[in-house]
């Protein structure tokens, strides 16, 4: 069995509400890892994408309704899971597109569990109907841009300036950008993704020096809640593995990056997709 060396460090993970996404997914691997986890969320009203809270809450199948039933949780049930298999687990809820609320989290994790050791920036905003170049505005595109991108140059700010004040020497940053971000696609959703994948680039030989690693996941289609039965077999279908992803799978990935046997990996942007971008023409 490998030891990934991240008994006893400190994981703070943005938006880790929903239990079938992502961030619930990776909260739960670092937390089998033996770290301690401390998650950052914020609870959505279904009714901002025109579904009401009734409809979300009757919601079974994955699709709209359920993902935005997911969504407006807290992370409590997450909490437990980890919780119920013995690991340790707090959150704070707090809306990454205030940058008054990003030394806040810190200090909530740090009260929890001491210093942060690795940073996990999967928070992300998504509005619908996506947004065109007919239909956009500065207001769709400032908030976009405020979870996005600001907040993750925020957070990984504030990271790394806690960890030089401290003169700690090992550190990790894994940023999450997604497969559209290399892609014609949603307007603002694309172009606030791919800032990310340049972002993690442009620190590496700042933040090198000091023993951080950052580095990039970009997912491909996973279900988390929102991919419909009918969208799932299609997507399979057109991926060269044939299946969309699983949230574990970009769980695993992002342990591997911050686990020891990542150590000298930095500066990278590793495609998590099924093989997304490859299909046969």
């Amino acid at each position: 069995m490998i030891d990934t060396g991240l008994k006893g460090k400190v994981a703070l993970i943005t938006g880790g509400n929903n239990p079938m996404g992502i961030g619930a997914a990776t909260a739960k691997a670092f937390a089998r890892e033996g770290a301690k986890v401390f998650i950052n969320y914020l609870r959505v009203s279904p009714e901002k994408f025109g579904i009401s809270v009734d409809e979300a809450q009757k919601a079974t199948e994955p699709g709209r309704a359920l993902y935005r039933a997911l969504t407006m949780k807290s992370a409590d049930e997450v909490l437990q899971a980890i919780r119920k298999e013995g690991g340790q687990a707090e959150a704070w809820e707090a809306d990454l597109a205030d940058p008054a609320n990003i030394p806040l989290i810190f200090d909530h994790a740090e009260a929890a569990f001491g210093p942060v050791d690795v940073l996990v920036n999967n928070a992300t905003h998504w509005e619908e109907p996506r947004d065109t170049i007919f239909n956009t505005s500065a207001g769709v595109l400032d908030r976009y841009f405020a979870v996005n991108t600001r907040a993750t140059v925020l957070m990984m700010k504030e990271f790394v300036a806690r960890h030089k004040e401290r003169g700690r020497k090992w550190g990790r940053i894994i940023n999450l950008s997604q497969c559209c971000a290399q892609v014609a696609g949603h307007l603002s959703y694309s172009s606030t993704k791919a800032p990310i994948e340049m972002l993690t680039r442009a620190v590496v030989s700042r933040v090198g020096p000091l023993g951080i690693a950052v580095n990039t996941v970009a997912p491909g289609p996973v279900q988390t809640g929102y991919i419909s039965a009918e969208n799932e077999k299609k997507e399979s279908a057109r991926l060269p593995l044939r299946r969309v992803g699983r949230p574990e799978d970009l769980a695993e990935a992002i342990v591997f990056l911050a686990s020891d046997q990542a150590s000298w990996i930095t500066g990278q942007r590793i495609k998590v997709d099924g093989g997304c971008g490859y299909e046969l023409k």
